[in-house]
Formats: structure tokens, sequence, C-alpha cells
């Protein structure tokens, strides 16, 4: 199923449906030298320590928004900040299969959507799953668009929108 992009015209063979973000966005903001001096990172987890000696704790997570008529979503892969008690929870039950019966992590975006505005630092709730996939992410206690977005579900078109800002 292919698109006609609404930015460069063309036609793209494959909707893409998923976003990842590479980084939390307050280690991708340093510099390489930087980086090595602070930060350590797996494809799960990061521990970022800021100027002041502050750790940071992030863990991915997947913002899902449903596509009704695809009967689908479209998932941004995201970084999530955590409390140093969340962080060593979660790495506890990371791999285990009881993990989905905890209860949702409270946490805060830690990245920029785009083309969304101003998603950094909004608050969510992360929710554990099997052991193979990310846990979720669901907004909270904001009127964002991404949130209502997240809970009434996107049109094809709004998702190739979405998709929109990462292949140009």
């Amino acid at each position: 199923m292919g698109f006609v992009c609404s930015v460069c015209g063309e036609y793209h063979e494959e909707l893409m449906l998923d976003i990842r973000a590479g980084l939390p966005e307050p280690v991708f903001l340093l510099s390489d030298a930087e980086r090595e001096e602070r930060v350590e990172v797996s494809d799960d987890w990061c521990v970022y320590r800021d100027l002041d000696g502050v750790e940071h704790f992030y863990v991915r997570s997947l913002v899902e928004i449903p596509i009704p008529s695809l009967d689908d979503q479209f998932a941004y892969g995201v970084w999530v900040e955590v409390t140093p008690e969340t962080f060593e929870r979660l790495g506890d039950l990371w791999h285990d299969e009881r993990g989905p019966e905890e209860p949702a992590f409270p946490a805060t975006l830690a990245n920029e959507l785009a083309p969304y505005e101003d998603t950094l630092g909004l608050p969510l709730m992360v929710q554990l799953r099997e052991v193979e996939r990310l846990p979720s992410a669901e907004l909270v206690e904001t009127d964002h668009p991404l949130r209502a977005e997240q809970r009434s579900g996107i049109t094809e078109a709004r998702a190739q929108e979405l998709a929109a800002t990462v292949l140009h």
C-alpha cells in the first residue's frame, strides 16, 4: 500500500507506520565527546548525567495511535524519562513474563515528535507488555493534540502526514 507524499508529491511504495527516536532529546543534543563521557545507552534504556551530576533515566516505549480504517496503528518509538526507582523496577521486570501484570508507571516523554509541537515533557503512563514488545506509553492529563489523536485515532491521510516528517 503506497501513497503520494504531500511534501514531495512523489509516490512512496509503502505507508510507513512507525518512527523511531534514536536518543532521548537531552542526549541527542550532546556532542559525541560529551555523550561518551556522560551517557550509558543500550537499545532499550539510557542513563544520562547532566552538568550538575544529576542522573536521568530513560526507557524505550511506544506511543501508538490507532488508524481505524486500516485496523492498524501508527507508532512512535520514543524514550520516556522515569524515576530511578521506576527504572530499577522496569529493569527487574523487562524480561519477566509477569511484567504486564504490573500497574502502569508514570513517566514523561523525552522526545520532540514532529509534526507535533512541544511534546518534550508530556506526562504519560508506561505499561509493560509481553517480553518481546516494547511497553506502551499513553499520554495523560494534557489537552495536547497528540493525546487527542492517540485516543480517537487518525485517518490514513494523517498517517501519511506523520510519515512524511521522516521521509524528508
